[in-house]
Order: C-alpha cells, then structure tokens, then sequence
C-alpha cells in the first residue's frame, strides 16, 4: 500500500514526488523529523495547505488543528491557535 501511495504522490505533485517518506509502517500516524505537527500554508504552493503529523496525539489535537485550518482557508488568519510554531517553513523547526 506504501508503496501504491509514493507513486500516486509521484504522479500528481512534482514538489512532493521526489521526495522519499523517512518511515513507512501499518496504522500509520504520521509525524515530522522534530515530532512537531506541520499546520498551516504550504509556501510556495499557492493555495495548497497541510494539517499533519500528529502522530498518535491527532485524537487529541485534531479539533483544535481542524479549527485553526478552518480559520485559516475561510478568514486568511487563525484567531485560537497560534500557528508561527508549526508551519512548514517555521524558524524553530529542527
């Protein structure tokens, strides 16, 4: 299935395709390199935005993460999460 996945991601993003998942396993819970969620726009692709790596807190953080890309497609800004942590391009990322 991982594998059906990369080359689905391939074929439709070229900003994506090429590069390689650092884990793949069954019941996955995706996380970042630093452990912390990825939440916001992803730059330099207009209008593409990402809500992910969780990992087993997504239960938990789902709904806040949900609301604040609700906010952030519908009012262009977030009014209950601060998302200056978590974007792709965040200066406190490791």
């Amino acid at each position: 299935v991982v594998s059906r996945l990369v080359d689905a991601t391939k074929k439709v993003s070229s900003l994506l395709g090429p590069i390689t998942p650092h884990t793949e396993q069954a019941c996955y819970l995706p996380t970042t390199n630093d452990g912390i969620p990825v939440i916001g726009e992803i730059p330099g692709v207009k209008g593409a935005f990402v809500g992910s790596g969780h990992g087993c807190w997504g239960i938990l953080n789902g709904p806040a993460t949900g609301e604040a890309m609700a906010e952030l497609l519908t009012e262009g800004e977030t009014k209950h999460v601060d998302l200056k942590l978590l974007g792709v391009d965040s200066p406190y990322r490791r």
